[in-house]
């Protein structure tokens, strides 16, 4: 009886605000008092997943001087995101392209061969689901001349498989890389490390006949979508690119910097993963590493499994154990990207950059991780 009392006494103070003229503050209103009755009334509760959140309270707890004199030392251009303890606690734009472009916390870049840490991830969902095996051969998948059946899902994801890729892309937008790959890839010998973005060409087009949709769908479901992510996606067209930071080279004999063109930019882009590849921001892509390492996802069994390489493996572009912390680096056309985490994945740094002189992202992230971690 109560609880249908105290029902009744909120309907009734609803409608007496609604019909007071507070109808524009019940529905849109949502910081009112009244949209809160008016949810609660309506049953339409707004779903929440829990994600790493900024804490603005929180940035006192990092020396924002040291950080910065890291990042200057460095001569850093680009995005910096540090998540501590789960929290987002600091996401700036640092320094300038050579074109001065005017760079926000939300500002999107490409990631290059990060992106094979994301889909190493994916692959060791269906392994946990049941829907992959790490040992079942290529060819269940995809007839590759000369290949047996030591070419496996795993030796994709270690680089081992043996596939080897020297044909030179067309800059124009590959929609189908995986055609691409299969027409052009040979095989030489298994069980050797060689760095051939083929490996995880490939392995995009099986996560989408294991998972029954497309790779894009499935990293979306998968991953941005329960991370909580907002601005990532994937390089379809021109149009997108034109909408991420440019990027640039530099080259030192000269003292001079390059913007990279259009047509360079897609050629590199077709031999990793065509109109698949992702861009992110500093933050999106710390949420994303907290994620994917956090104990809700698929768990240490598997991510040591497949999605984390051992300490000494050599550079696939997943995540590797740096004693105790998981680092990763990825240069790409002129985007440099580096980041570090504390080995649980629940703090760490992201750099993103669009335009690096010289030294190491990867050392930089390192030493900023450290600073962090001082003052957990």
């Amino acid at each position: 009886m109560k609880h249908k009392a105290g029902r009744i006494v909120t309907i009734l103070l609803v409608l007496l605000v609604i019909v007071g003229g507070g109808a524009v503050a019940a529905i849109y209103q949502k910081d009112s008092l009244v949209h809160v009755y008016f949810r609660k009334l309506t049953d339409k509760t707004e779903k929440t997943t829990p994600v790493a959140t900024t804490d603005k309270t929180a940035s006192s707890t990092i020396d924002e001087t040291k950080l910065k004199a890291q990042l200057k030392q460095l001569q850093f251009v680009g995005n910096v995101a540090v998540i501590q303890d789960g929290k987002l606690i600091y996401q700036q734009p640092y320094g300038q392209d050579p074109q001065k472009n005017v760079k926000t916390a939300t500002t999107e870049y490409q990631i290059g061969a990060l992106q094979n840490t994301l889909t190493a991830a994916a692959v060791m969902q269906l392994v946990k689901d049941g829907k992959l095996d790490l040992t079942t051969p290529v060819s269940k998948y995809y007839l590759l001349d000369n290949a047996d059946a030591s070419v496996t899902v795993g030796s994709l994801l270690e680089m081992t498989s043996g596939l080897t890729l020297d044909v030179l892309p067309a800059s124009e937008l590959n929609k189908d890389v995986i055609a691409w790959n299969l027409a052009n890839a040979t095989v030489a010998t298994t069980g050797q490390y060689n760095f051939q973005t083929v490996n995880y060409a490939l392995l995009s087009g099986i996560i989408a006949q294991a998972s029954g949709v497309s790779y894009q769908k499935f990293i979306k479901d998968t991953l941005l979508q329960p991370a909580g992510v907002k601005h990532t996606g994937f390089v379809t067209s021109a149009a997108v690119q034109s909408k991420l930071a440019p990027s640039f080279t530099y080259d030192k004999a000269s003292d001079s910097a390059s913007a990279v063109t259009q047509d360079t930019l897609f050629q590199t882009m077709n031999d990793q993963l065509g109109s698949k590849q992702l861009y992110t921001t500093a933050s999106d892509m710390a949420q994303l590493t907290h994620y994917i390492t956090s104990s809700s996802f698929v768990g240490e069994k598997y991510m040591h499994q497949g999605a984390i390489a051992k300490e000494g493996t050599a550079y696939t572009g997943r995540l590797t154990i740096d004693g105790s912390r998981l680092v990763i680096r990825a240069d790409f056309a002129g985007y440099h990207n580096a980041l570090a985490f504390t080995e649980d994945g629940k703090t760490g740094v992201v750099l993103l950059s669009n335009y690096q002189k010289d030294g190491s992202l990867s050392d930089t992230a390192k030493a900023i991780l450290k600073l962090v971690q001082k003052n957990d």
